[in-house]
């Protein structure tokens, strides 16, 4: 009996404990936060495949690489900016529908500062060789400091809204009960492609121009439970 009645104690003991909990008065808000930069970062997917000169002399891939490696130097950029994405290749049919040959074909990603070094590489590049071109991620290197103003505007924003609501039902909020955060928006932001394939000399045109790269909106939201006394 004595070691019945302890334990009739605690159970007790966490039940009040437990419906003290649930009658925490509480609060829960959303904080936002959103800034505009100006990207200064750009990844740049170039896409290149053999062809044949004349009947029987192709063009291969390796010297389309090279001088695309050269064209890259002549504007100012190491070798080391450019990578290969991917490597394809298809066949080639003959008038009898029979392969007669293979055509390899590579992607490359060239990592640049402005859009001006796409302005002044695209010229220098093998109009035959060249199949396709798009300019797939643009970002900004200060990404880790922006990140972490915008969760600080996020939280001070939930804070305001919290106070504000508390103020009017005649409470102030406490502790923080739980806070959760989502993802940040915006800020590896792609571009559309463009397809060379048609008109070479109209695909340089559409890169050329003197107006400002559009500014990268980012975002991010953070829900904070509050305790309200």
């Amino acid at each position: 009996m004595k070691k019945i009645i302890p334990i009739l104690c605690l159970f007790y003991l966490v039940a009040l404990t437990s419906k003290a909990q649930n009658n925490i008065s509480k609060i829960e808000v959303t904080g936002q936060a959103e800034i505009e930069v100006v990207p200064d970062y750009f990844e740049y997917s170039i896409n290149l495949q053999e062809y044949f000169k004349t009947e029987n002399e192709k063009l291969s891939i390796e010297t389309l690489e090279k001088s695309l490696v050269k064209a890259v130097e002549e504007i100012g950029l190491k070798k080391d900016n450019l990578t290969i994405n991917t490597v394809q290749g298809s066949k080639r049919y003959s008038s009898d529908d029979k392969p007669s040959s293979f055509l390899e074909s590579r992607n490359y990603i060239l990592k640049v500062k402005t859009i001006n070094d796409i302005n002044n590489l695209l010229p220098k590049l093998d109009n035959k060789g060249l199949t396709n071109t798009s300019l797939n991620k643009m970002t900004n290197k200060m990404q880790s400091e922006i990140e972490k103003e915008l969760r600080i505007k996020a939280i001070n924003d939930a804070k305001e809204k919290a106070n504000s609501i508390a103020e009017s039902v005649g409470k102030k909020i406490g502790d923080i009960i739980l806070i959760s955060g989502n993802e940040f928006y915006g800020l590896r932001k792609g571009w559309k492609s463009y397809d060379l394939n048609e008109d070479i000399k109209v695909g340089y045109g559409k890169f050329k121009t003197d107006i400002e790269v559009e500014k990268i909106k980012i975002s991010y939201q953070v829900n904070i439970t509050f305790q309200m006394k």
